[in-house]
């Protein structure tokens, strides 16, 4: 029966790697979340900016035009702040793909060798049924025993 001594430490490469996929999926989340309140934000600018215009072409009143100026100088000073908060998620987002990626290849390493292990195992225990089929076939040989006669 074929027993791998490495099987504990696959077990735990394996786990260290499952965590790595959780922590690339939750650091990909913050971003998407990031993106979307950007989104939301760039969305309501617009809707600011129609108002303005039509605002614009029917009465314009010079405390309310002050008032949506600052209003976007704000808006605009969020899309600011969550673009940069987008970009440090991103790069949270490389920096765990990076730590999956490193996971992935020392557990394949480990993977692999036992592969070879199996390998060799199963060479091993060829080799001897083999020896003893032929030790069989000899001892019935110098018996005289011939099953065809």
């Amino acid at each position: 029966m074929f027993r791998y001594r490495l099987e504990p430490l696959l077990r735990y490469r394996k786990t260290l790697e499952d965590e790595r996929k959780r922590g690339l999926a939750e650091a990909n989340r913050r971003y998407y979340e990031e993106l979307e309140k950007i989104d939301h934000m760039e969305h309501e600018k617009s809707a600011v900016m129609g108002e303005v215009t039509h605002m614009m072409q029917t009465a314009p009143d010079a405390g309310m035009l002050i008032f949506y100026d600052s209003y976007m100088k704000g808006v605009k000073t969020d899309i600011k702040y969550e673009s940069e908060q987008a970009e440090q998620a991103l790069q949270i987002v490389d920096m765990e793909r990076q730590k999956l990626i490193e996971a992935v290849k020392k557990k394949k390493i480990i993977e692999a060798h036992r592969e070879r292990e199996w390998e060799r195992y199963d060479a091993e225990e060829s080799r001897k049924e083999r020896i003893g089929a032929d030790e069989m076939a000899l001892m019935r040989f110098s018996r005289g025993y011939n099953p065809g006669a």
